[in-house]
């Protein structure tokens, strides 16, 4: 009997024996594969196979049909002999053969690249193409989490599923079915789990899109799942200020508060107001516990740019700055990082079939709880780890701080610049750090030091160990494989087709948008870290989006050393068609480097006009005349050359700077000593006339 060793490669023997025709026909084609031969099926039937090499002249040939069980296949006759060559692109490596190859390897790695697929098929002596690495693929992918249609079809028996093993639960499908002869389509659905009431409150939905009706619809049955909840602490969200998002919220929930991520503002403001400068400001005013600060910052940001202070006092200080926060929810975010992070953290299950992207999202919310309940229950102290690490930190800062005792309970604490009044008691402090957080802070903390006693049990209960504990001590249940689901015959609706496919346009984004100036999270250095317009010198924008007035560049106080290199430091190239302007040639008429003169210059040009000069490279330069090599008259404008070099011709127009005083070849030669680099030691180069043609200057 046949016996695959993936350590050997694969020898037919006559009389071998495999279990039926298909296992004999897969192997055979592992072997063709593997050899790298065309391969001709003269038989292919259930009853015999029969194949030879379709090379000419080649005597290969192989035939096997069953035995007296109609079932086993033997080899009855085999000429192993091959005269031909081998070829790599194979007929026999479809793209089937291909996934059936990577199923296993995928099913570890579901997001291997193109080019480890290529590496994997690498070691059969495969090249395949990029296309059929995308479909091989594909296939894989299908074979291991199904197809889109088939995720859909079986989301009624998961959602029934679900409620059996995990009770109380909710698991609301949105469909669409315009009478009982058609069968439903997908439209919406909602998730929540009763491990997820107690602690922090989480649900998630599939939606078409993120507008007002899908948000609307998410929150009613947010609201019908966990029920009324305590008056006595607001319910808060924030959000990246989305229009839809917020006008759902104050729909369903009218007393709740909004806040907006700082992020995001932050995102809109630089790109109207760039520069480092106000956006530290911005920051500044975000942060700010009390109002003397954030005053302090609006009026340096109203200093550099009135404009600016417009655009950020038009937005409500209830939603962006710390000192308006309200002090019963003991929260000072100003940005919505941990939802970002969520989002990275189901990052690998976008895009997947729905099932596989519902029971993968289930998947890492049972684990979550469960690893952090272990690291609850192994907590020694009353107080999570994280506020303990940063009430060292504010422990730390209040040394610097001077105490002044006015009562038991009251204490005026003087910082760098200012004094703060601390009243243990209520818990304030002027700063209105500690109200706001929930954490003492550093003047408070210095009190608290004072009377010897311990900043955590001046901490609000939801920062404590036992508050942990609650937040993560239920668990959500585990649901079993897909081939051991019961059946279930009273189930309606017993499938959903999938929606309607809407394809944007351009290549699907799977990675966030970053900002312009947002380092990118790679290993190796960006190029540049700093946005310059090219335009304006300005920085945070390019040129095309630049509105600025252009800079006016000059070479005057330039060396001959930084003439004779381009802006990449190189010499020579590109600087056959550099125009210097009246000012250049002033200041080295001034004798402040040597002008270099060359004898090589056959075709006089003359450049009595205004700020013009013809520059030489080893090209030839005719500024006024005629054009000898074409015999046409040449540009009646006296600011314009034409330049020619190895084959190739060119006009360049060359300036001159109004502001200083132009002078003609023939000035320049009083003034200055002009050295001919290029002349012999007998040949006279101290005088110049005014048809003298400069050249290599750079």
């Amino acid at each position: 009997m046949w016996i695959y060793n993936p350590k050997h490669d694969i020898e037919f023997e006559k009389g071998e024996l495999f279990t039926n025709v298909d296992a004999f026909r897969a192997v055979l084609k592992d072997y063709v594969i593997q050899k790298g031969f065309p391969l001709l099926r003269l038989k292919n039937e259930r009853s015999r196979v029969t194949a030879i090499c379709n090379a000419k002249g080649c005597q290969w040939r192989i035939h096997a049909s069953p035995m007296a069980d109609n079932i086993t296949f033997q080899i009855k006759s085999y000429q192993p002999q091959h005269t031909c060559v081998m070829d790599k692109h194979c007929a026999e490596a479809t793209c089937d053969w291909m996934a059936k190859k990577l199923v296993g390897v995928m099913r570890d790695h579901p997001i291997m690249t193109s080019k480890g697929v290529e590496a994997k098929l690498r070691k059969y002596g495969v090249k395949p193409s990029k296309m059929q690495i995308f479909r091989a693929k594909n296939k894989a992918l299908n074979e291991i989490e199904g197809t889109h249609a088939e995720s859909y079809s079986k989301l009624p028996s998961y959602a029934e599923l679900l409620r059996n093993n995990n009770p109380n639960s909710i698991y609301k499908i949105h469909y669409d079915r315009p009478n009982l002869l058609i069968e439903p389509k997908f439209l919406r659905i909602f998730i929540s789990f009763k491990a997820q009431k107690p602690g922090f409150l989480e649900a998630f939905a599939v939606t078409e899109c993120e507008n007002k009706d899908t948000w609307r619809w998410f929150f009613y049955y947010f609201q019908e799942f966990f029920g009324p909840l305590d008056n006595n602490i607001p319910l808060t969200f924030m959000s990246d200020r989305q229009e839809g998002l917020n006008l759902a919220y104050e729909e369903i929930f009218p007393d709740a508060t909004g806040r907006h991520c700082c992020r995001h503002i932050c995102s809109n403001f630089k790109s109207q107001f760039p520069g480092i400068l106000l956006r530290s400001f911005f920051w500044k005013t975000a942060k700010s516990y009390d109002v003397v600060d954030y005053n302090k910052a609006m009026a340096s940001i109203k200093d550099i740019n009135i404009a600016a202070w417009r655009y950020l006092d038009k937005i409500p200080r209830s939603s962006w700055c710390r000192h308006v926060f309200s002090s019963e929810l003991k929260c000072d975010h100003v940005t919505n990082n941990f939802t970002e992070s969520f989002n990275n953290w189901v990052g690998d299950l976008r895009g997947k079939p729905i099932l596989t992207l519902v029971d993968g999202l289930r998947r890492k919310f049972m684990k979550k709880l469960h690893k952090r309940y272990q690291k609850c229950c192994t907590l020694t102290a009353n107080i999570t780890p994280k506020i303990a690490e940063k009430l060292t930190q504010i422990s730390q800062a209040s040394r610097k701080c001077e105490i002044h005792m006015a009562s038991e309970d009251t204490f005026e604490i003087g910082d760098v610049d200012r004094s703060y009044i601390v009243n243990l008691s209520k818990r304030i402090c002027d700063c209105g750090a500690f109200q706001i957080s929930g954490i003492p802070c550093k003047h408070a903390a210095l009190e608290i030091i004072y009377r010897r006693k311990k900043l955590k049990h001046y901490c609000e209960a939801w920062f404590t160990r036992d508050m942990y504990l609650k937040a993560y001590s239920e668990m959500i249940h585990p649901i079993p494989d897909v081939k051991r689901w019961p059946a279930m015959p009273n189930l309606l609706p017993k499938t959903v087709l999938s929606p309607p496919l809407r394809r944007a346009p351009g290549r699907p984004r799977v990675n966030r948008r970053r900002e312009a100036d947002e380092r990118a999270s790679s290993s190796q250095p960006k190029r540049s870290s700093t946005l310059k317009c090219g335009h304006c010198g300005a920085f945070d924008h390019n040129k095309r989006t630049c509105k600025g007035q252009p800079v006016h560049r000059t070479t005057a106080n330039k060396t001959i050393a930084e003439l004779m290199t381009n802006r990449r430091g190189r010499p020579g190239r590109g600087m056959a068609s550099t125009g210097l302007s009246g000012a250049v040639l002033w200041d080295y008429a001034e004798g402040a480097v040597p002008i270099v003169h060359s004898s090589q210059g056959s075709n006089p040009s003359p450049t009595g006009h205004n700020g013009g000069v013809n520059v030489q490279n080893n090209c030839q330069t005719t500024a006024a005349g005629s054009n000898r090599k074409r015999g046409r008259p040449a540009s009646n404008n006296p600011s314009t050359s034409t330049v020619r070099g190895t084959g190739r011709t060119k006009s360049t127009r060359i300036y001159s700077n109004p502001q200083v005083p132009v002078h003609s070849t023939s000035d320049i030669a009083e003034n200055a000593t002009l050295v001919n680099m290029n002349a012999p030691p007998n040949v006279n180069s101290n005088s110049i006339s005014s048809t003298s043609t400069f050249s290599n200057w750079f």
